[in-house]
């Protein structure tokens, strides 16, 4: 207990004059060469198991975020600095809810034990039209760490084999993990797997798999 109190005094002793930003996000607008058809499967799929069985989606969503680290993991600017261990799973599929219990760990060191993340999945398109679907999964969580988050796909087709994506990974941090969060970590640590995740999904709906690349922070 006292490591830890050590590591969030230091956090705030180094960022307590700086200003850092609670909600972050990855915008993207994309084309995919596939049909409307296919790329809204491919979303409702990683919705499902992002909310029902999230350990799954290290098979092909995930591809390209687990690679060795280009720098020291317990260092603040690691690519590694924040890592998520999936515990119990409850999924309603009516509802499209779900609730994952994690642990969270930050520089190698357990924060918080059985945090919940709960999810709602809305499919929808706007009433006088049958385009853009849209896929919006948002998300709550228990205690402080972060306050929430939003995942969206807005799809139309361009035509029978393409389709246009606006791509939304949102997440709002709590107040105490913002003042540590920097904007080369989130760079670093964070935006760059969310932009993975779309490729991911675009090269599934594409190809009908996802192939293991090396990716990273080097490329954006």
């Amino acid at each position: 207990m006292k490591y830890r109190f050590l590591i969030v005094l230091l956090a705030f002793s180094a960022n307590m004059f700086a200003y850092r930003p609670q909600s972050r996000a990855v915008i993207v607008d994309t084309v995919c060469n596939a049909p409307l058809k296919t790329m809204l499967e491919v979303t409702r799929h990683f919705c499902y198991q992002f909310q029902a069985c999230p350990d799954s989606l290290f098979t092909w969503a995930y591809l390209g975020l687990g690679e060795p680290e280009v720098m020291d993991s317990k260092t603040k600017e690691g690519r590694n600095v924040i890592q998520l261990e999936y515990k119990d799973r409850t999924y309603d599929p009516k509802l499209k809810t779900g609730d994952v219990a994690i642990d969270i760990y930050v520089l190698g060191v357990r924060w918080w034990k059985n945090q919940h993340l709960g999810t709602k999945l809305v499919l929808s398109r706007p009433a006088k039209s049958q385009y853009p679907l849209t896929a919006h999964m948002t998300a709550t969580y228990s205690g402080s760490i972060l306050e929430g988050g939003d995942f969206i796909m807005r799809m139309e087709p361009i035509s029978e084999k393409q389709t246009r994506i606006h791509y939304e990974f949102r997440l709002v941090f709590g107040k105490v993990l913002s003042t540590f969060i920097s904007d080369k970590m989130w760079q670093t640590a964070m935006e760059w797997r969310f932009t993975t995740i779309l490729e991911n999904l675009v090269e599934c709906a594409e190809t009908g798999t996802v192939q293991p690349k090396l990716r990273g922070p080097q490329q954006l």
